[in-house]
């Protein structure tokens, strides 16, 4: 590969990373295949990322930026208990996606900036849906957000039932 901009190249290790993750989940992120799939030399990424894991970090979490803006716009675009299944992924045939939020909620026991970002998406798909669930008047037994945690560890499959603290 030729001379890239450190920017540029970080952003091909990245994507590469991206790619990886999606299609074979987190710990299957490994230098050898994002410097393979990105067409850059393994020692790339030290140069570009203080880790490996720190670039795997990274990855997750542009994963769930998008998840994120698929499931909000997909969920905008319905009403109800529509705009509900629609956060929890019901716009979403594939499984790969949830297997890869229940392998980060295992690994990020293991990772303490792994489990900052789990939280954080964890809040941010709670905060979503919570606002979904109280804009669109859905009767619930209890409160809005007591609500939208259960939904959460019913789909995730994690038996999570509180909400997020950091450790």
């Amino acid at each position: 590969m030729g001379y890239l901009k450190a920017d540029v190249r970080a952003e091909l290790l990245l994507n590469a990373a991206i790619k990886v993750m999606k299609s074979e989940g987190y710990a299957a992120v490994t230098a050898r295949k994002v410097a393979q799939e990105s067409g850059a030399a393994v020692g790339h990424i030290n140069r570009h990322f203080a880790s490996l894991s720190q670039l795997k970090c990274q990855a997750f979490l542009a994963i769930v930026h998008e998840k994120s803006t698929e499931h909000k716009a997909a969920s905008e675009a319905s009403s109800g208990i529509d705009a509900v299944l629609a956060l929890l992924g019901a716009c979403n045939k594939k499984t790969r996606d949830i297997e890869l939020w229940r392998e980060v909620s295992v690994l990020a026991h293991q990772d303490r900036a792994l489990h900052e970002i789990f939280v954080y998406a964890l809040n941010r798909w709670h905060s979503m849906l919570s606002s979904v669930i109280e804009n669109n008047h859905l009767r619930c037994h209890d409160t809005a957000s007591a609500t939208a945690w259960r939904l959460i560890a019913l789909v995730s499959g994690t038996g999570f039932t509180g909400h997020a603290q950091r450790h």
